[in-house]
This record gives C-alpha cells, structure tokens and sequence, in this order.
C-alpha cells in the first residue's frame, strides 16, 4: 500500500519505541525502514493535521489529497472566522532565505484567490517539528532585517519569514513548532 492511501485510511499513531506508523482504527502499520525521505513529510503533514483536530480546528488535509498540486499549502485549518494556511517542513536541514522566499512564493496565489473571496481572517503558518534542527542561530553575511533588529533574535530565517507581516497586512504570518518524534 503506498503511503498516502496508508495516511488516508484513518487516524495514525507514532509508536517511536516500536518504530513503526499505526492507522489505530485497523492496527495497519508501516515499520518506519519502509518510509522514504519524501514520504516523512506526509507522515508529518497527518500528525499535524491531527494535533490541529484536537485543538478544535476542521482540516482539508491539501498536501495528501493533491500533492504536488497543493500549490504551496499542505493544511487548510478553519476555526472559528478564521483560515489558517499551512506549510510543514519535516526536515533537519536549515531551512535558508532562498527556502523561506520560495515556500512565501508558492503559497501566494492560493492565499490570494482566497483573500478576495473570503471575509475571514486570513493566517499562513509556517511548522515545525524542531526549529533548532530547521534553523541556525547564526547571521548570514549581509544579513539585514527589514523591520527586526538582528541582535535580538534567536533564529534569523524564522524573523525573516514574520518580518513579511510588515510587507503586507491582508495575511497573518506565523510560525509554529509542532514536535513529532520519530
């Protein structure tokens, strides 16, 4: 069974000490060996998805229903006269300016075909699952900040992904850290 009709077919569990995916419904599983690089970041997207369930939210889980289609946008999260658009990197790479230009690029032409159509408060989330495996604390070179001062900030890819909030002011931006262990 290929892993997005694996994710598709209920609710998962990460059993970290037997190292294996659940579907708890069935009791399917994925040993983790069977799972590929790529295929982590769906993994992710669904436990993210669920966490977000939880906290109340209706998630359209955007990245396993069209992949490479999703246009930038793995979960659309509603709550409440809110839409929540969100990107979720499960990587342990760093995660750089030219990364963070390209996700904001991709997104932009969902969140603004939304933007005219809907009256609902309107945020794009960048997640998570470790930061610090995501980000570096060190300035690039000729790193400047538009609206930040660099000397007061930890992670300095994740200021210049929020610093677009000063750009524009039709979309929250935000960002998230969602731990999933594995």
């Amino acid at each position: 069974m290929g892993i997005t009709k694996f994710l598709k077919s209920g609710r998962i569990v990460v059993n970290t000490f037997d190292k294996q995916i659940v579907i708890s419904d069935s009791g399917m599983t994925m040993p983790y060996e069977s799972i590929s690089i790529s295929e982590w970041g769906l993994v992710y997207e669904k436990y993210v998805g669920q966490v977000l369930e939880e906290e109340g939210y209706d998630v359209t889980y955007n990245g396993l229903n069209k992949g490479f289609l999703d246009r930038g946008v793995d979960l659309i999260a509603h709550k409440e006269n809110q839409i929540h658009f969100m990107q979720c990197k499960f990587t342990r790479g760093n995660i750089s300016k030219s990364r963070i230009d390209w996700i904001l690029y991709k997104a932009s032409r969902i969140l603004l075909d939304t933007y005219t159509k809907e009256k609902k408060k309107l945020f794009f989330t960048l997640i998570v699952s470790n930061k610090e495996e995501c980000f570096s604390k060190h300035i690039p070179k000729n790193f400047k900040l538009n609206f930040t001062e660099t000397s007061k900030i930890d992670y300095p890819m994740i200021q210049y992904f929020l610093d677009h909030n000063h750009i524009q002011n039709k979309i929250v931006l935000e960002f998230r850290e969602i731990e999933m262990k594995r």
